[in-house]
């Protein structure tokens, strides 16, 4: 684990849901220099004229500036993660000391779905400078990435100790309560969240499924209506709270009330095999037959190798009497659980 920290660093630091970077000092460069070029382009939020600036001004001053630095900070801007991690590699060749490049290098790693990677990087870093509270948050879900949940409340119990009024760092510790099974801190860290952001629908969404573990469907329905009402404005909805409420009718055998909300949900999300799957049981309890064999079959094409899937399609071929096809997939069902099983059973390497 990286040391705990006691200090908030105040020049760069991220988080979940974006990057606060802030512009170099002392820039006395002149106007027709790349480097101030993409000084001003940086700071109006002009990424990709910003890295492509910062690129030129490293060619024509070789490691005497922080061009590259900055330059992987556009690319993370721009989300082009992999063009990131190459210039700030390149940037730490010669700075190997820098815990900025450190911090950011381990952000994109943890952004290109390397978590041990990440980890490596925020270890160095925060050798070198202790991490803020949203390093930590990136540190707890590299954590979550590796399924190591025990490890991921650690570091967002301190992130939230940190920084209080971290919203999204009381959003994530309330998910990994959750996954962890403790609904009453989950609900705690929820409610917290929520009173730093009283409009935050991916918050109101997971109150409405701690509701729904706990049996309370009424209040489920209105927290995922709630969730569904606070991001009507937002310019890219998501499809989770039409899918978990979709889902929940479903499994209330309230079906008709559960096709709209499935339809939204694979409208905003066609490549999320949840929703398909669930609106293709739908159809297939409707006696919408086709309609069910198009997302049914789309579930399994999008997640191969989910066994709920496979098995629903099986249903639906012995519901039209295909018994080969059906065939087909309940041993693809076993299959996959057989694969499971001697997963579970290969020794953990040490």
């Amino acid at each position: 684990m990286i040391p705990m920290p006691h200090l908030r660093r105040t020049f760069l630091h991220f988080s979940a849901s974006g990057i606060f970077l802030f512009l170099p000092y002392g820039v006395l460069a002149q106007a027709d220099d790349p480097y101030a070029k993409a000084t001003t382009a940086f700071q109006i939020g002009d990424y990709s004229t910003a890295a492509s600036l910062f690129e030129r001004a490293e060619i024509q001053s070789p490691a005497r500036t922080d061009a590259l630095l900055f330059a992987g900070k556009s690319y993370a801007h721009l989300q082009r993660f992999a063009e990131a991690e190459s210039v700030v590699r390149r940037y730490l060749a010669n700075n190997p000391a820098s815990a900025d490049a450190l911090y950011l290098l381990g952000f994109v790693l943890h952004r290109e779905n390397k978590p041990e990677d990440s980890l490596a990087m925020y270890t160095n870093a925060a050798a070198i400078t202790l991490p803020s509270a949203d390093d930590l948050k990136i540190v707890a879900l590299n954590y979550v990435l590796l399924k190591d949940y025990d490890d991921a409340a650690h570091w967002l119990e301190r992130a939230v100790q940190m920084d209080p009024k971290n919203e999204d760092a009381w959003y994530y510790l309330g998910r990994t309560y959750y996954t962890q099974s403790l609904p009453q801190n989950a609900r705690k860290a929820f409610e917290t969240a929520l009173a730093l952001d009283p409009h935050d629908s991916k918050v109101e969404d997971n109150l409405g499924l701690l509701f729904e573990t706990d049996g309370n469907t009424d209040a489920a329905i209105h927290a995922y209506r709630k969730a569904i009402e606070w991001q009507s404005a937002e310019a890219h909805p998501s499809e989770q709270p039409y899918l978990n409420l979709g889902n929940l009718f479903l499994t209330l055998d309230r079906l008709d009330e559960s096709i709209g909300p499935l339809e939204k949900a694979v409208e905003l999300a066609p490549n999320n095999p949840k929703a398909h799957l669930r609106l293709g049981m739908v159809y297939a309890r409707k006696n919408r037959l086709t309609e069910a064999q198009g997302h049914l079959e789309a579930a399994v094409r999008l997640d191969p190798n989910d066994a709920p899937s496979h098995y629903q399609l099986g249903r639906y071929y012995k519901q039209v009497h295909d018994l080969a096809a059906a065939k087909k997939e309940f041993d693809r069902v076993a299959e996959i659980q057989n694969q499971s099983i001697e997963t579970q059973k290969r020794p953990t390497p040490q």
